[in-house]
């Protein structure tokens, strides 16, 4: 459970968002707003992203015609998809053009997957579902999530899995999620073989992780995880704390993650687009 300190560190404010597309007009008059110009279409993308108008695998417009229908230079449209690119809600293919991003096992191995063997290795993990469950959010999730309080408290799902590298447990995670926007979710749903759970969110929700901020602090093995993991209860194990967010800074899950640190480790490589 987060305290209200941990929740509100966590939390970032969604960013405002008209209905509708923004004139031409304004992004040519770019002098006269606080973002550059290539800022303003790079928003002006995620929001069509969004709002579904390009679905995930589905291939944007080309430059030129991204150029047009937003009356700016190649330029300037370069830069901003080059922004997309490296953040990785977009992907560029040689002689193809630019797609939108999929959760396949690749970017989940390389984005959102830290965990390494002592070795160096690095491998996709096994999700292991052990329960999922509808419950009322606390006023702390409520908040990191940004659901409202009243006039009941919002119901969510929680989640706990295992994930395991060649049959070893080496996570155990409590994630909450909004049972608003998982209309229909069930146990099969997530025992769907092959797919990660962000995997999960984008194909039969439509929602695309793009960006996670993490706490990590050691703590000592709770019940659970020491008895998943092999340890004595108390012994050391690394803590993260996840807040995963869509588009336009919503946020959309709380994880709360004990990572075990005997034979793996957890790496952060803030180097450049693979």
């Amino acid at each position: 459970m987060m305290d209200a300190t941990e929740a509100m560190a966590l939390t970032r404010s969604a960013r405002t968002v008209d209905a509708g597309p923004q004139p031409r007009e304004t992004l040519r008059g770019a002098m006269l707003a606080p973002d550059p110009l290539y800022k303003q279409v790079k928003n002006e993308i995620i929001r069509s992203l969004a709002q579904g108008e390009w679905k995930p695998g589905d291939m944007i417009p080309s430059e030129p015609k991204l150029a047009a229908r937003y009356g700016v230079g190649i330029a300037t449209i370069r830069a901003a998809i080059g922004d997309l690119v490296a953040a990785k809600v977009v992907a560029r293919k040689q002689g193809k053009g630019t797609f939108v991003s999929l959760h396949d096992e690749r970017r989940s191995i390389y984005q959102f997957f830290h965990v390494v063997r002592n070795d160096g290795v690095k491998e996709l993990p096994v999700s292991d579902l052990v329960s999922v469950r509808k419950a009322r959010a606390d006023g702390d999730v409520s908040d990191v999530l940004q659901l409202p309080r009243r006039p009941r408290s919002p119901v969510v799902f929680r989640l706990r899995n295992i994930l395991r590298v060649a049959g070893t447990p080496v996570v155990v995670s409590d994630i909450v999620i909004p049972a608003a926007l998982f209309p229909g979710l069930n146990e099969n749903i997530l025992r769907k073989g092959g797919e990660t759970l962000y995997a999960v969110y984008q194909t039969h929700f439509g929602i695309n992780i793009i960006r996670t901020v993490e706490q990590l602090r050691a703590v000592k093995a709770d019940a659970f995880a020491a008895r998943v993991f092999g340890l004595p209860p108390g012994d050391p194990v690394l803590e993260v704390r996840r807040v995963a967010y869509t588009f336009n800074d919503v946020p959309i899950e709380v994880r709360r993650s004990r990572v075990e640190t005997k034979n793996f480790y957890y790496l952060l490589d803030q180097g450049g687009a693979r």
